[in-house]
């Protein structure tokens, strides 16, 4: 215990040798009434100022020390004072407190810091983080050296005359006051140019600022008051200096050891508005007083109004002192205020709306940058809120954590950027955007995003009070930021998905496209296919035939099987009528292949096996197999099975003269409810005209170059044939005719000269012969028996059924 008041023996004893001699000198109840209370006060102060027993120092030795010689100081010159004037020993002791004070206030300025809190010598001005660190000019103590030289003078002068007898002391009373007035002047000068060099080397640092311009503007306050009020003789100059630098010592210390820098600037407004006002007042009261002493009661009447209208006016008058006139401070707190909103998405919208108050410029607006999503959020000058996508530098997040309040500020990468050129491009990020400031908004897992101030038409740094400011909005928009970018990242996957639908809605239409064009290409292969039934249909027997097709192909999904058989006449080409039935078909754009069967390599299992297989080809088409009897038994039953499966419609053919191959087991069952029969071209005589016709234009044009015609007489004759080979003799026949014929119309005569004679039909045609016979073809032409020009021949016995 005894060790914890140890410190405070020679400061109490001090005061006590001080105030006694005082006391006894004067002899009066204001010095014995001193003698007891200031040391009191001073133990109390000691209290006050001590570290506390258990728990954390968050306060520095050297902050005590300050604050405690500062108070000593100040205690020693009240405890001079109260003696009788003109006692040198006092004076000594008065000018001791003074330049103890003024010494300590000096040395709080030298070591003042962005926490609060004074640094010890080693660690003097380093800021608690962030990229600025403080010049080096502002850690020196050479304002403190120069301030201890002025009162040491002031000290020796009085100390002096108090040491020797006054007839042996050759220096004149006033010399001490002399003295002592020009080391309150010098003081006072110092510490507003120390602090003056500390606002400007160090305006940057949040809280340092505010502590610089607070100890700035009451120093310099102390000096206006008391210079003036020297020169105006409203008090001994002596007395007045002194007490203006104590004051002012006071002032600077509370402004460099305050625990709360904002506080700093908020009393500084209104205490520099009641001193603004309230000053000229005091002094015009006491020079009117001095100069007037018989209007005393009117004096003091007025001047007591005059307080009263400084009083009323203080608040009115500190309001413009605020940074920017306050004008960022209101546009924060009004955006926290609205980032109550319940709503994520209206608090956000809105909360910019009123941060966009901090610019007056249109294009230069508030934004809330997102992590994820990557997207910067804005209102513009109508209050509508839009979002576009954008990232920022990974730089910011890293700088901004590490810097106070979170806030990183455009103007500290300008400073230093010449010692750190790793800031230079996150600077020109700032300066593209014009922005003044990025405050992060974090939450547990880390960033979530920041908000950008924007710099519009500001010049002044950023104070702390701001700083915390904009720090609370972003700590309570943060859990806003969560929801609200939960919602952007479902709006965002919700626009990926309508994009790609929309992209595989393209390529649906793109594959619909090919498939349509592919399907165009398939339908114009299969017509050419099926172009040699053009004019077929005439005749009642391939009516039948046509009708037939029509029937099973539009009911081809109906077959059980998916096969059906076509038997045709030896000579007749079953290709175009299976190709007429794939067209009026479901199948009609998909492939429509035909394979001949009698081919080898259709008689290994490798070839149906490949990649290019006939069934892989027809898949989802038709597949006719020309002769399909000729195939071997396991590959018959494979298409069977596949056609049953759906994969294509298996269309077979089988001609008159194969009746005797038979096909396998499974594929004879799969098309025994599905034949159809072609007629022959004899049963066919309605169409025989326009097929000689359509063939002999052909075939013209491919040998001459003209299509050729046909006289009527040649048309009866050709009736009159059997056809035995059908379409293939009546193909060969237009071609001898076409070789042979000298002019462009097929005459009686050519067929003549190529010893063309209608045959009898047979038994097996459907016909009886004519007893008549044949008619006879003359030498030029000429028919030996007339004939009329029949539309058909004369049908035989009918047949029963």
């Amino acid at each position: 215990m005894l060790a914890r008041w140890r410190p405070l023996f020679l400061p109490v004893g001090s005061l006590l040798y001080v105030g006694s001699a005082a006391a006894l000198a004067k002899d009066s109840w204001s010095a014995w009434t001193a003698l007891i209370l200031l040391p009191l006060f001073l133990i109390l102060s000691w209290r006050r100022t001590a570290a506390p027993v258990q728990g954390e120092d968050d306060i520095d030795p050297s902050a005590r020390r300050a604050l405690r010689a500062v108070i000593w100081g100040g205690c020693m010159w009240g405890m001079a004072r109260t003696g009788p004037a003109g006692r040198p020993e006092l004076d000594a002791a008065a000018n001791l407190g003074v330049g103890v004070a003024a010494v300590a206030a000096l040395v709080a300025l030298a070591r003042i810091s962005t926490a609060g809190r004074l640094l010890a010598p080693a660690e003097r001005i380093v800021p608690v983080k962030g990229l600025l660190s403080p010049p080096p000019s502002t850690r020196s103590l050479d304002a403190a050296g120069l301030v201890t030289f002025l009162w040491g003078i002031a000290i020796a002068l009085p100390l002096s005359r108090a040491l020797t007898s006054s007839g042996a002391s050759r220096l004149a009373p006033l010399a001490s006051d002399y003295a002592t007035t020009t080391a309150g002047i010098g003081s006072l000068l110092v510490l507003v140019a120390a602090a003056w060099r500390l606002r400007v080397l160090r305006r940057l640092e949040l809280g340092v600022a505010d502590r610089a311009a607070g100890a700035l503007a009451l120093s310099t306050t102390a000096f206006l008051v008391a210079v003036p009020a020297a020169l105006l003789d409203v008090a001994p100059p002596d007395r007045v200096l002194p007490i203006a630098l104590l004051m002012a010592a006071f002032a600077t210390t509370w402004t460099a050891t305050t625990s709360e820098p904002t506080s700093v600037s908020k009393g500084l407004r209104g205490v520099l508005a009641v001193m603004l006002m309230g000053s000229p007042v005091t002094l015009l009261a006491g020079v009117a007083a001095r100069q007037a002493p018989m209007y005393a009661g009117t004096i003091v009447l007025g001047s007591s109004v005059l307080s009263i209208a400084v009083g009323l006016l203080a608040r009115a008058v500190a309001r413009p002192l605020g940074p920017e006139q306050s004008r960022w401070l209101d546009a924060i707190e009004r955006a926290t205020e609205r980032a109550l909103e319940p709503e994520p998405q209206t608090a956000i919208q809105r909360t910019l709306e009123a941060l966009s108050k901090t610019s007056s410029m249109p294009g230069n607006r508030p934004e809330l940058w997102q992590v994820d999503p990557a997207e910067a959020l804005s209102v513009d000058i109508a209050g509508y809120l839009h979002r576009a996508p954008a990232e920022a530098p990974a730089s910011l997040f890293d700088l901004a954590s590490a810097e106070p309040e979170r806030t990183l500020r455009a103007e500290t990468l300008r400073v230093v950027q010449i010692r750190r050129p790793d800031v230079r491009p996150l600077l020109d990020w700032f300066d593209s955007r014009n922005a003044f400031s990025a405050t992060l908004i974090s939450e547990e897992e880390g960033p979530t995003g920041f908000i950008l101030l924007p710099r519009g038409n500001r010049t002044a740094p950023m104070s702390l009070e701001e700083a915390r400011a904009i720090r609370n909005l972003a700590d309570r928009i943060s859990a806003l930021m969560g929801v609200a970018a939960a919602l952007s990242r479902s709006q965002q996957r919700e626009l990926l998905a309508r994009a790609e639908m929309e992209q595989l809605e393209a390529k649906r239409a793109e594959l619909e496209r090919a498939l349509d064009a592919e399907g165009d290409v398939n339908r114009r292969h299969t017509q050419l296919l099926a172009q040699p039934l053009t004019g077929v249909g005439y005749s009642p027997a391939s009516r039948v035939a046509l009708d037939e097709l029509g029937r099973l192909a539009r009911r081809s999904g109906e077959l059980a099987a998916g096969a059906l058989l076509i038997e045709h006449p030896r000579g007749v080409d079953p290709v175009p009528w299976a190709a007429r039935l794939h067209l009026d078909g479901p199948r009609s754009g998909a492939r429509f292949v035909v394979i001949d069967a009698t081919r080898s390599e259709f008689h290994a299992p490798l070839a149906w096996a490949s990649e290019t297989s006939p069934c892989v080809l027809a898949l989802r088409g038709t597949l006719m197999v020309l002769d399909a009897a000729a195939l071997p038994e396991h590959i018959q039953d494979d298409l069977a099975m596949r056609a049953r499966s759906g994969e294509f419609l298996l269309v077979l053919s089988r001609g008159a003269e194969q009746a005797s191959s038979a096909l396998s087991g499974r594929l004879g069952r799969a098309v025994e409810a599905a034949r159809v029969r072609l007629p022959s071209l004899a049963e066919r005589a309605e169409e025989l005209r326009p097929m000689l016709i359509e063939r002999l234009a052909r075939e013209g044009l491919r040998q001459r170059g003209e299509p050729l015609g046909v006289e009527p007489r040649v048309v009866a004759l050709l009736i009159e044939h059997s056809w035995p080979g059908n379409e293939r003799e009546l193909d060969a026949l237009v071609e001898a005719l076409v070789q042979r014929a000298p002019g462009s119309v097929i005459t009686a005569a050519d067929l003549a000269a190529m010893d063309f004679r209608p045959d009898s039909l047979t038994v097996g045609s459907g016909f009886a012969r004519d007893p008549r016979g044949a008619p006879e073809v003359g030498v030029s032409g000429e028919l030996g028996t007339p004939l009329p020009l029949p539309t058909r021949r004369r049908p035989g016995p009918r047949r029963r059924r």
